[in-house]
């Protein structure tokens, strides 16, 4: 394995309907990464447990166990796309099999062979990126958007649309998760964003598209940045227009300024004010086209905040084109987003929380089942003798009780729980066999809750 393999893809299996961890993610592109171009068909890849464990930053202390449980999940995660050039839909799993050998620490993995014509002999129509380049993200969803970028960048493609229920679909979440949009917003979109920009310098920005009067959110609207690449002979007569002030040749406006003056009206508002400032048309659809309408609004602000700026608009050119900041400004937004950071982890951990305090209940409910089933089984004799031991431990509370007490007695369950052998799995043996991946810290919060 080598961060700097090619992960060689169709970029129909980008754009296909599945829901992955992060850890599985990176497992698939591991796999993918190991495919060579001369492949007709796929292989048996196999691992050392050890290196698999440290490709994937795993600092646990059974990592066996837990990539047994991974390779287990990805054995049932399905993944859909439809292929309009033949009609078809594929359902298919991710993988074929995992085969572990304990006595040399290795697993073998294979491809399910639906997925061949998405990953062997691609002659057109994919994507392909070093694999360290994926390797370093942590967000379940920045690898997807990472993709996506990749993908419709290689076609040329800019700006896209996707529609609510499309979105949903392609990154297999549920019909009724994030209701409200603005939990979308905040667990999804935005840490994929940041964590893009943060590691690679290059991210998205995106709009929601509303409808109506009540402003429903129906899509979003996601804008790509660009590579840095050779200008094409187009973009440089464009760029040499727009210097020397001629008319573009084309009469009809471009796709991309169409969707945008469709999609929002805070670009109309933005060109507005610059306009408003003095900055030539052209000059001011330039701006809006290279930069984020959050950037301009962020330098026309800071304008607002000078005395005496003779020439407005060469200062707003200026201070767009150089990134210019407000020191006071930039302080005030890096607490709000410190404060924003640390609203998040206390969600997250309360969420947690409650993860584990349900399977904690699960848990105790697996441990009493085996200890009723045991209770249950014994004679009649023994039960009245565990019976009658209760009793006497407690006189004054059930010594005139004239009944059996049994089961249902909670007071007696937790007496017959600490009486009864009974080989039950401990919590990290019960939450890896729910499939359930423990972080750092899990079991000091099972304690907790």
């Amino acid at each position: 394995m080598s961060e700097k393999s090619l992960v060689v893809q169709s970029n129909r299996l980008i754009e296909a309907k599945y829901r992955l961890s992060v850890e599985e993610q990176k497992i698939i592109k591991i796999l993918i990464s190991q495919i060579r171009r001369e492949d007709a068909e796929f292989k048996d890849y196999e691992f050392r447990v050890k290196d698999l464990a440290e490709m994937l930053g795993m600092g646990h202390r059974d990592p066996y166990g837990v990539l047994r449980v991974i390779t287990k999940r990805l054995l049932t995660r399905p993944l859909e796309f439809y292929n309009p050039e033949t009609n078809t839909i594929l359902q298919a799993s991710w993988l074929a099999g995992a085969l572990y050998k304990k006595g040399e620490g290795t697993v073998c993995l294979s491809f399910h062979p639906y997925l061949k014509p998405l990953l062997l002999q691609l002659q057109s129509y994919f994507t392909k990126y070093e694999l360290g380049q994926v390797m370093q993200f942590k967000g379940q969803y920045t690898i997807r958007f990472f993709e996506l970028r990749k993908s419709f960048l290689g076609r040329n493609i800019k700006e896209v649309f996707f529609s609510l229920s499309d979105l949903w679909e392609m990154l297999g979440l549920k019909k009724d998760e994030y209701k409200v949009f603005k939990n979308f917003k905040n667990r999804v979109l935005e840490p994929a964003r940041i964590e893009l920009l943060e590691k690679t310098e290059k991210s998205f920005t995106w709009e929601a598209v509303k409808q109506g009067r009540g402003g429903k959110v129906i899509g979003v609207h996601f804008t790509f940045d660009g590579e840095t690449t050779t200008e094409t002979t187009e973009t440089k007569e464009e760029k040499k227009n727009l210097i020397e002030g001629k008319e573009n040749e084309k009469t009809e406006p471009s796709k991309e300024n169409n969707q945008q003056e469709i999609f929002t009206d805070e670009i109309q508002q933005t060109l507005s004010e610059l306009l408003h400032l003095g900055v030539g048309e052209k000059t001011a659809r330039m701006m809006i086209k290279k930069h984020t309408i959050e950037q301009i609004k962020e330098k026309i602000e800071l304008l607002k905040n000078q005395k005496n700026v003779e020439n407005q608009a060469g200062f707003v050119i200026s201070a767009v084109r150089e990134d210019w900041h407000d020191e006071k400004a930039e302080r005030e937004k890096q607490e709000q987003k410190a404060r924003a950071v640390k609203v998040h982890v206390e969600i997250e951990l309360s969420e947690r929380k409650k993860q584990l305090r349900e399977l904690k209940k699960r848990y105790e409910t697996v441990r009493m089942t085996m200890i009723e089933g045991i209770y249950e089984g014994l004679p009649q004799e023994e039960k009245q003798r565990l019976e009658d031991e209760f009793i006497n431990q407690n006189p004054s509370i059930f010594g005139k009780l004239r009944f059996r007490l049994g089961f249902s007695n909670a007071f007696f369950r937790g007496f017959l729980s600490s009486k009864i052998p009974v080989e039950v799995p401990t919590p990290e043996e019960f939450l890896q066999d729910s499939g359930i991946v423990l972080r750092n810290g899990d079991m000091e919060l099972w304690k907790e809750v």
